[in-house]
């Protein structure tokens, strides 16, 4: 004997649509957030811990005016468009020119880092030129042989010691603690570091030695369409009272 099955009640369609509803929209903003390779900790421009600092601010800020969330994947500096080129992300900061970005979609500068040499004042240390620095010991953050050109990789090549490192509060720590006679590094990063390590400003105790020009940064996309969007909306974040505020909350250094 077969039981006939009655026709779904209204409670259970109602019910049964309102879950096929959630499940579509969770898949739709899934579908929506844009993964985006970031380098290690470099306050006060990314902060890990906090998913946060001035870059990732600004970034998230103009993916929301075009209507995306976003999720950073952290990784080594130079790694950033090894993640893109596999395809496993959608985007990636802090790209430069001089990097391997063939085949890559890249933004207009959306950021800029001030490199210095940085040294003790009590060593006393006086340089005029880029090539003074091949008879110093000297760290840097990583990729920065080709990040500052030809003629800086040239440079460190004579160096009696040089380093590129990931983690650049090591880099603060070696200068501080006297193992290296420079760090080359964005003054703010260092001005950042050194506070956090020693309590206050440190700035005052060093000698900042302008020997490069400002770094645009890009964002290297994979979609050209995806990029061109990005340049519009960071175009009118730029011009906003969003971004004034910004650049006030995080006091960077010129």
């Amino acid at each position: 004997m077969h039981r006939r099955l009655g026709r779904p009640t209204r409670r259970y369609l109602t019910w049964f649509y309102s879950l096929l509803l959630t499940v579509l929209l969770s898949n739709q903003v899934i579908a929506d957030t844009l993964s985006i390779s970031v380098g290690w900790n470099k306050p006060p421009y990314v902060i890990e811990e906090e998913n946060s600092g001035f870059e990732l601010d600004m970034v998230s800020a103009i993916f929301a005016k075009m209507g995306y969330p976003v999720g950073y994947v952290y990784v080594p500096f130079g790694r950033s468009n090894t993640l893109i080129k596999l395809g496993r992300v959608d985007a990636a900061l802090t790209m430069n020119q001089r990097m391997d970005t063939e085949g890559l979609e890249l933004s207009e500068p959306y950021i800029s880092y001030q490199n210095a040499a940085i040294s003790l004042k009590g060593r006393s240390i006086e340089i005029n030129s880029l090539q003074d620095l091949e008879h110093y010991s000297i760290v840097a953050f990583q990729n920065a042989s080709v990040v500052l050109g030809n003629e800086y990789r040239i440079v460190t090549r004579k160096s009696p010691l040089y380093l590129e490192l990931p983690n650049q509060r090591t880099q603060v720590e070696l200068l501080l603690k006297g193992k290296v006679d420079f760090v080359v590094m964005d003054i703010n990063i260092f001005n950042y570091l050194s506070t956090e390590l020693m309590g206050s400003s440190h700035m005052s105790n060093v000698v900042v030695h302008r020997l490069f020009p400002k770094t645009n940064y890009h964002v290297a996309f994979i979609d050209k369409a995806l990029m061109q969007a990005f340049n519009a909306a960071m175009k009118s974040f730029k011009q906003s009272d969003d971004y004034t505020k910004l650049v006030e909350k995080y006091e960077f250094l010129h």
